[in-house]
């Protein structure tokens, strides 16, 4: 609180008190700074596709499954795709800066938190909505379906 005037009590506790108390009690990993790197694909083409080597790194740094970010690229590049020993092979040949500049795009819409930047949400589908919440500060939106 700003000047000099006292935290009125509530529950025997001044604001700042509660204030500290619910920081305390929430898990270290919403505390820290989110600090997420959106993963770059590493690319090679080969046979008229474009394959994606680090296809499980990817899907560990975005915490989705990979069947919906599969789908995402599908529809976004207007092709078809599979995934093969780790690896997501999409039928034509893309530049890695256009996957990149994609895969960058799913993690603002269906990863990141839109209130506090984190990107500690879950999708779930509610009434044919899909909706992204964050686990971190509570917010939500239903964000464009896949």
């Amino acid at each position: 609180m700003s000047g000099n005037a006292p935290s009125p009590k509530v529950l025997g506790m001044s604001y700042d008190e509660m204030l500290e108390r619910a920081l305390k009690s929430l898990p270290e990993e919403i505390r820290t700074p989110s600090g997420m790197e959106i993963p770059k694909a590493e690319i090679f083409q080969e046979a008229g596709r474009t394959i994606i080597t680090n296809w499980k790194d990817i899907i560990t740094k975005l915490n989705r499954d990979e069947r919906i970010i599969l789908r995402y690229l599908e529809h976004r590049l207007g092709t078809v795709g599979w995934i093969i020993k780790g690896r997501a092979v999409l039928q034509g040949l893309y530049k890695r800066t256009r996957i990149n500049k994609l895969l960058e795009l799913f993690a603002k819409e269906y990863v990141i938190c839109d209130v506090c930047g984190r990107p500690h949400t879950i999708l779930y589908k509610e009434k044919g909505q899909l909706i992204k919440k964050c686990e971190a500060c509570g917010a939500w939106r239903v964000v464009e379906r896949i």
